[in-house]
């Protein structure tokens, strides 16, 4: 179990430690440092490498946690609805399954879009596209924190 949960924590950190550091190190630093072609280009490369982590650990994430999960049910003979942390990892789950659907859409839907609309240059209907970017990957990171913080209570 150990192990399981050593394994679960490592996926949690890998794909949200990937968020922290785009936001904080690379996003403010590429937009003060590097020409905007350039800058797009290497945040390109970048989140092509780091979509393929996250899908990693999103299946390292849900593949542990189910087996936590089984063997924690087995072991307590508790009912889902029965105690608190049942709740938890109900919510856990829950909030697991928004996070694998924003960060879906964020990869397949609108990062293509905006790759796309950056060709042409700067314009208002692409700086609305990465706000809209932008505001998918917050939500997945703060989403990330509180599976972090209810992994860390269970």
């Amino acid at each position: 179990m150990v192990l399981l949960k050593w394994i679960h924590l490592i996926a949690t950190v890998a794909w949200i430690g990937g968020m922290f550091t785009n936001f904080f190190i690379y996003m403010p630093v590429l937009g003060k440092t590097l020409e905007a072609p350039v800058a797009g280009k290497l945040m390109g490369a970048v989140m092509k490498r780091f979509r393929m982590m996250v899908y990693i650990a999103m299946v390292v994430f849900l593949t542990t946690g189910v087996l936590m999960g089984y063997l924690h049910l087995e072991a307590s003979g508790a009912v889902a609805s029965e105690s608190q942390w049942n709740l938890l990892l109900i919510l856990k789950v829950l909030l697991f399954i928004v996070m694998v659907v924003l960060a879906l859409f964020a990869f397949e839907v609108v990062a293509p879009r905006v790759a796309g609309m950056a060709s042409g240059g700067p314009s208002p209907k692409l700086r609305r596209v990465q706000r809209t970017q932008k505001i998918l990957a917050m939500t997945g990171f703060v989403l990330g924190l509180v599976i972090l913080f209810i992994s860390a209570a269970l």
